[in-house]
């Protein structure tokens, strides 16, 4: 199909590639995308023709309310890989979940969506007080201590980047060992440097610690994300399964860590930021707010298709062409941001959770995460300075990820504080009666739970678990070996394969 140039002499919006389409592909400076948001907006409008890798054809959003609309309206538009574009026109590389489409919530639309998102949904819901906070705040204190007496620590690869792979497998209910697993193999396919064979081994890593969670759990259910995301009437298959809790670890982990690292260098560069937060004025949460408008670590996301051949400002858009959500230049859009400044603190309009039926269910973790990994470095280390000058930070080149690819500190060597004794256990009756008298409800809303279930032998047993409905008739298996042992496997007992994938990670000597 060809289209003719318009009678005023500015180029056809129709044309797949235009000339001045933008390459997202390649020259990517996050520091400077709010001149270069601005520039495009002059251009073009509140869309953009872009290149978003060699050949092939996008619309960048820009404006505000265009990104809003898309992200809501799911009759123009779609999540669904299978309506790109084929021939000459064809969209974005986008990639599946393990199974293929249609087995995870994200590229899914209408009654498929709702029926993979739901577990995932109420699974988060049952996550409540003081148990999630106090998982968070035990990982956070110990990724510190690895490197509090030293006085000098890179707080992304060493903090920001394994904590959220930490804390999830913390809620799939496995030992921590399992969570040095996932963390090094998220590093990994999120590092752009990482050769094609140790990528490769790091993306059958993670499919091996979903496929064995599944199978695990389907044999021994428990009180965590994963078994109440089997246990869901929606009856989700062992594939589908996989592929949510895949979603879940990928779509989650880097955003989340570049969020941290990224509140955390603001704190370190801006004086004006970081006293408001030493002396209470600006809270964790509101400083979040403030760097998901002025420092969102997703930029853009190529998450949509046009359902039809629409029209969006002076951009004529055939059905089946890819548009990139363009998260952090609608946070810059002169009609919704002004001149705000650190007003943004406690401002929660902006669309780092996306928007409508594909809004991030697991919001409030990432957020309760990001704020209790913040809080815990400003109060742990009160001195921390930057190691080198600002300037001289690296960030990652990609439209797609807006993160520092590693933030040197320094600060007074702390000894690690001494471990508390651990509390005498008390009588299982006496427990269940001062449980009942305490406060009900928890800070998502979720159901309160009159007792937590007894951890399976070789799971965590630092508390009690998430909140969840009480389990009876189920007497607790015994323990066996020290808190993060992996059991040994009895005689005629069944392969596990996550015990297999752990042993041999650990034969691999990689950490």
């Amino acid at each position: 199909m060809t289209h003719r140039d318009r009678q005023d002499g500015r180029p056809d919006a129709r044309c797949p590639v235009r000339p001045d389409a933008v390459p997202l592909y390649r020259d990517a400076a996050p520091p400077a995308g709010g001149a270069r948001w601005a520039d495009l907006r002059a251009r073009f409008g509140p869309v953009a023709p872009v290149e978003i890798s060699p050949g092939v054809p996008g619309w960048l959003l820009l404006g505000y309310h265009e990104n809003l609309d898309v992200l809501r309206d799911t009759d123009r538009f779609t999540a669904d890989p299978r309506h790109r574009a084929r021939a000459d026109h064809a969209a974005p590389s986008t990639p599946e979940p393990p199974g293929g489409p249609g087995t995870a919530a994200l590229p899914a639309d209408g009654a498929a969506h709702r029926r993979l998102r739901a577990p995932v949904v109420d699974a988060l819901s049952r996550l409540g007080d003081p148990w999630l906070p106090r998982q968070i705040r035990e990982i956070t204190d110990r990724l510190v201590d690895s490197f509090a007496a030293r006085g000098t620590a890179d707080l992304i690869t060493e903090y920001a980047a394994p904590l959220p792979a930490l804390v999830l497998n913390r809620l799939f209910g496995l030992e921590d060992a399992y969570g040095r697993l996932l963390a090094g193999a998220t590093a990994t396919l999120s590092d752009p440097g990482a050769d094609p064979e140790t990528a490769a081994r790091a993306a059958r890593r993670l499919r091996g610690y979903v496929t064995g969670l599944v199978a695990r759990r389907r044999a021994r259910p428990g009180a965590d994300l994963a078994s109440w995301l089997l246990a869901h009437p929606a009856g989700l298959s062992d594939e589908e399964a996989a592929a949510e809790l895949a979603l879940f670890v990928t779509a989650g982990n880097e955003p989340t860590g570049h969020l941290i690292g990224n509140a955390l260098r603001l704190l370190l560069a801006d004086p004006d930021l970081a006293a408001g937060h030493r002396g209470g004025a600006l809270t964790s949460a509101g400083l979040l707010d403030h760097v998901m408008w002025v420092d969102p670590p997703v930029p853009t996301l190529a998450g949509r298709f046009a359902v039809h051949d629409l029209r969006i400002g002076d951009a004529d858009i055939r059905a089946g062409e890819a548009l990139v959500l363009g998260f952090a230049p609608a946070h810059a859009d002169p009609h919704v941001a002004g001149d705000s400044g650190a007003g943004f603190a406690g401002n929660r309009a902006h669309l780092m959770w996306g928007a409508g039926p594909h809004g991030c269910p697991a919001r409030a973790l990432a957020r309760e995460i990001a704020a209790i990994a913040v809080e815990t470095v400003a109060d742990r280390l009160p001195d921390l300075a930057l190691a080198v000058p600002a300037e001289r930070l690296r960030w990652r080149g990609s439209y797609a990820v807006h993160g520092l690819m590693e933030l040197p500190v320094r600060f007074p060597p702390t000894a690690a504080p001494e471990p508390e004794p651990a509390p005498r256990r008390r009588p299982v009756r006496r427990m269940a009666v001062n449980r009942a008298a305490r406060a009900r409800g928890a800070r998502y809303h979720a159901p309160a739970a009159p007792e937590d279930p007894p951890a399976p032998a070789g799971e965590p047993a630092g508390g009690a678990g998430p909140a969840g409905p009480r389990r009876t008739g189920r007497p607790p298996r015994p323990a066996s070996g020290a808190r993060y042992h992996v059991p040994e496997r009895r005689d005629g007992e069944a392969a596990d394969p996550l015990t297999d994938l752990l042993a041999d990670w650990r034969r691999s000597g990689e950490r």
